[in-house]
């Protein structure tokens, strides 16, 4: 799980980092709240974990963006010196998930993050699986063999990779610096055409039209988004 850690304490921050990757999750550290909320519009997280006081935007500030922002909203848990009921209540009003006063607990805390992730409608999409299906799409990872309506598809390496992106990150919009740093290794978002010219081609091989149960969107400057159609919207 890719965990968003807000911290401008040092030996706080390097303490959460080790603990989340003993536990097996990616964490990922900010001093700088602006700086998270950058990271937050390129990639996708799964968790963050904010602290109340932070140079550049507050933890306070970073949750409201990812409530507004997010169409998909991550569960958050504030970590703060701040014990009193003013701030808290304020926190979970905000759309904190949880809220921990210092010093933290590692066992207190990784038990809280099960929780809230538990309370998550799916799982994270960084989960490792030999297999996806949605739908009538079926991605086989480890035969690299994808198939439509029980028909196999002839796709390029990196047509598979991003129909593997797009099918893990099914109904989330994902920016188009992630998909060019997750399948193409390149942090470069003025790259050129090749994933728009890669995504008209998997909408056209697969069929990804709600016609077969799927809309493959395209948000203008931004992402793209996989969702699954419901056959009463058609």
């Amino acid at each position: 799980m890719r965990v968003l850690i807000l911290e401008d304490d040092a030996v706080q921050g390097d303490a959460l980092v080790s603990l989340l990757e003993q536990a097996g999750h990616e964490p990922v550290l900010f001093v700088r709240g602006d700086d998270a909320i950058s990271a937050l519009r390129a990639r996708s997280f799964d968790l963050a974990l904010l602290d109340w006081q932070a140079p550049g935007a507050s933890g306070r500030e970073v949750l409201n963006w990812i409530r507004e922002q997010l169409l998909q909203p991550i569960p958050a848990i504030f970590i703060s010196q701040r014990d009193d009921e003013t701030s808290v209540v304020d926190a979970l009003m905000a759309g904190a998930d949880d809220y921990l006063t210092k010093p933290v607990r590692s066992a207190e805390l990784l038990a809280r993050i099960a929780a809230v992730t538990r309370r998550q409608p799916s799982a994270s999409p960084n989960a490792v699986q030999p297999v996806l299906r949605a739908g009538e799409l079926m991605l086989d990872r480890f035969e690299h063999v994808a198939t439509m309506d029980g028909e196999i598809i002839d796709l390029t390496q990196k047509e598979f990779e991003l129909a593997w992106f797009l099918l893990r990150n099914l109904g989330r919009l994902v920016p188009r610096a992630q998909v060019l740093h997750e399948v193409w290794g390149i942090d470069d978002s003025h790259s050129s055409r090749t994933l728009d010219t890669h995504v008209s081609r998997l909408r056209r091989k697969l069929k990804l039209v709600p016609e077969k149960g799927f809309r493959l969107i395209s948000i203008y400057n931004y992402g793209y988004r996989l969702e699954l159609v419901d056959s009463s919207e058609m």
